[in-house]
């Protein structure tokens, strides 16, 4: 099931596993001319496998969606930023929307597993598995020192980037963020923000990953990236209880109003949507509120996305808005 569906929220939302590949003596995406034939080559491997996996994708050419529908999937996490020009990319994508193959992006193959809460080891087996359904039709460019070779160098060696989606509003609101993320680097982790690189932590989301793919086994970072995150947790939980001695009546009051400007609003923008179902997450958790909603307020911050709120169609600002205080207001 999507990561998103279901999930009971806490400070760990989710896990990604993302194995950079590319196809042995074949150019990058940048410079490759011919890539609809390579395209064809991965999506045979996957479709046409001897594998169970064979039935459970579906391939999207991005070329043949508007703009609004390939948003819609970055909004999901299904495709990477990188993926909304189109311009000769395709996704397979499986039935539960926990798996994505991202074909002509940096690399030839990113292939995506996310799960809900903190599942490295599971993902992970999860990604290897279909990379070797993959790897028994197609050869991956490969070399013995450098280990996988990929577009971008700080990709090379495992090809793996491992991250975990955290909700951490406590560290936020007591401004101590800046020093989990400078300290974090210096572990060889990364702190960025909903979307990953260069963009902003919507709704105190923020992505937690490795900045090490080489030198160091699948194992090992993965293992150092758990430490991080029972750290980057435990200092979380210290945070929240800290506004729960120190400040609890104003926070109580920022969480309330928040729920009451979401229950009852006839028109809200995506920031302030987002920022204030991070305050009734917070709640949530703290015990402070009890939403009894039809979805959890995840569901409705990722739902209540631009273009998913628009149905994939291009609409004006205040429309958006309007079907998202709707949509709130009948859900939260």
């Amino acid at each position: 099931m999507i990561w998103y569906k279901n999930n009971k929220g806490g400070i760990v939302i989710s896990t990604r596993i993302r194995l950079a590949r590319n196809i042995d003596s074949v150019p990058f995406p940048s410079s490759l001319k011919d890539k609809e034939k390579v395209t064809n080559d991965i999506k045979n491997a996957v479709l046409k496998s001897n594998s169970t996996l064979a039935n459970d994708f579906e391939f999207i050419n991005l070329d043949s969606l508007s703009k609004q529908k390939r948003l819609s999937l970055e909004e999901e996490h299904l495709i990477s930023p990188q993926m909304l020009d189109g311009n000769g990319k395709s996704v397979l994508i499986n039935k539960d929307k926990t798996m994505s193959i991202m074909l002509m992006e940096e690399d030839h193959i990113r292939l995506q597993v996310i799960q809900s809460g903190l599942a490295l080891d599971e993902a992970y087996e999860t990604a290897s598995r279909v990379d070797d359904v993959i790897e028994e039709s197609l050869t991956y460019a490969f070399d013995e020192t450098f280990g996988y070779l990929t577009a971008c160098p700080t990709n090379a060696g495992t090809g793996l980037r491992a991250s975990v989606m955290m909700h951490l509003p406590a560290l936020t609101l007591t401004k101590n963020i800046g020093r989990v993320a400078n300290a974090s680097t210096g572990f060889g982790i990364e702190v960025r923000g909903l979307y990953g690189e260069g963009t902003a932590a919507d709704g105190n989301l923020y992505q937690i990953s490795n900045r090490v793919t080489m030198g160091l086994s699948e194992k090992e970072i993965l293992e150092k990236l758990k430490g991080v995150v029972h750290q980057i947790t435990e200092m979380e939980e210290k945070a929240r209880k800290s506004l729960e001695e120190n400040s609890l009546n104003a926070l109580s009051d920022r969480i309330f109003r928040s729920y009451g400007i979401l229950k009852y609003a006839r028109s809200i923008a995506s920031a302030e949507a987002q920022e204030r179902l991070s305050d009734i997450m917070l709640g949530a958790d703290m015990g402070i509120i009890k939403p009894d909603g039809k979805i959890s307020p995840l569901e409705c911050m990722i739902k209540s996305a631009p273009s998913l709120i628009s149905g994939g169609e291009e609409l004006p600002p205040e429309k958006r808005d309007t079907l998202r205080a709707e949509f709130i207001r009948n859900n939260i």
